[in-house]
């Protein structure tokens, strides 16, 4: 989707809407009351890798596509509370990476242009790979053993440990693993037991190739693809759980809601995290990670008063190339292009312009029918088995 057709509607148009509008995946009133969202990456992965570094260490980071990730750890951490609260007001949309939620009154979208303005990390769609690449890479003599030797797997707390405690003194193999480190347990987290991720070890070959890769458009579709999964029955759950760089939904909807950061709290991350890599944080700092308070951000969107934008500004500083944030085969959504319409005339958007939603009753119904379905088909493949 490009984003430029923000500007490329004619100004003599009626103000009249037309056209339906994206609907709430929740009823007003309706929504799930859960405990938190939990995420396969610690809250404090990036600031516990960043401490194993020397001072000049990280501004070699900042001077890489990394930059705007040393940043962020300076920021509140990751609110699985928040979050929780968050995914229970999205609205129904077809587009497959894009969602939209609701706010203050207000509609907000994440895509892969937000995730790019707020990570600052290389975003494209990715080139098929031809052939002779992939012969090539196959004749290449394996990179992880260079750095690892006999070790074929590695967690990511012990190479942190490595970094803290100067086992590895090269320069170049220091940063090779803080980066290799924060891919594995920042940006594309998947599991429970962080471990480096062998496969993308090999890029560290070439370390200007490496922070040219689209770390942003992979760590963006491992995130939309496990939001985009959750359903109505999913999300009405106490907890849920997110994989990817979960935070990244958290600061596109700060930079739409500033006032968001006017109140914050300690947490601690294993409340909000499923990893258990943790304890590599307690070499490195006794402090508490600040995060978002999710009683002020109830009390914003319940007054609905503060200042906020739909869709959030490029930033002036690291400018996104709006024509590459985008996906080929998205589908084309009436409804949220009917959304986007009003947002670029700058009209106001009323809270009964956005309505529907299931309700609670809706929602155990759903659930019902679910193990309707599952008890006939067992009765289907029992009698099949039999015949």
């Amino acid at each position: 989707m490009k984003f430029s057709r923000l500007v490329e509607f004619p100004e003599d148009v009626d103000d009249e809407v037309t056209g339906p509008l994206p609907e709430m995946m929740f009823a007003e009133g309706e929504e799930p009351v859960g405990v938190r969202v939990l995420t396969y990456q610690s809250s404090r992965a990036i600031n516990t890798i960043l401490k194993a570094l020397d001072n000049d260490e990280i501004q070699h980071l900042r001077k890489t596509s990394f930059r705007k990730l040393v940043e962020i750890a300076e920021k509140p951490g990751f609110s699985g509370r928040f979050a929780r609260y968050l995914l229970s007001r999205q609205l129904k949309v077809e587009k497959k990476h894009e969602a939209w939620f609701r706010f203050a009154g207000k509609p907000i979208i994440f895509s892969l242009r937000e995730f790019a303005i707020v990570t600052g990390l290389p975003c494209g769609e990715f080139p098929k790979k031809s052939k002779s690449k992939k012969k090539k890479n196959i004749n290449e003599k394996p990179y992880w053993p260079e750095i690892f030797g006999r070790v074929e797997e590695m967690r990511v707390s012990r190479a942190v440990k490595m970094l803290r405690k100067k086992t590895v003194t090269d320069k170049d193999i220091r940063m090779k693993l803080a980066c290799l480190a924060i891919v594995s347990s920042v940006l594309l987290s998947t599991n429970l037991r962080m471990k480096m991720l062998k496969e993308y070890a090999e890029m560290l070959v070439d370390m200007e190739e490496f922070f040219a890769f689209l770390w942003g458009s992979q760590a963006f579709d491992i995130l939309m693809t496990s939001i985009k999964k959750r359903d109505e029955i999913s999300l009405s759950q106490n907890t849920i759980a997110l994989k990817g760089f979960a935070l990244a939904l958290q600061l596109v909807i700060v930079e739409a809601v500033p006032a968001l950061t006017k109140v914050v709290q300690e947490a601690c991350s294993s409340s909000e995290s499923y990893s258990d890599d943790d304890d590599a944080d307690r070499h490195a700092t006794k402090t508490k990670k600040k995060t978002l308070s999710p009683g002020h951000a109830q009390e914003v969107d319940r007054k609905a008063e503060a200042m906020m934008t739909s869709i959030i500004p490029p930033d002036p500083a690291r400018p996104v190339n709006e024509s590459l944030v985008k996906w080929s085969d998205d589908v084309v959504d009436a409804k949220v292009e009917n959304l986007v319409r009003i947002i670029s005339r700058n009209q106001v958007i009323r809270k009964e312009m956005i309505r529907g939603g299931v309700s609670k009753v809706d929602v155990d119904r759903m659930r019902e029918n679910v193990k309707e379905g599952g008890k006939n088909n067992n009765k289907e493949r029992s009698r099949r088995t039999y015949l």
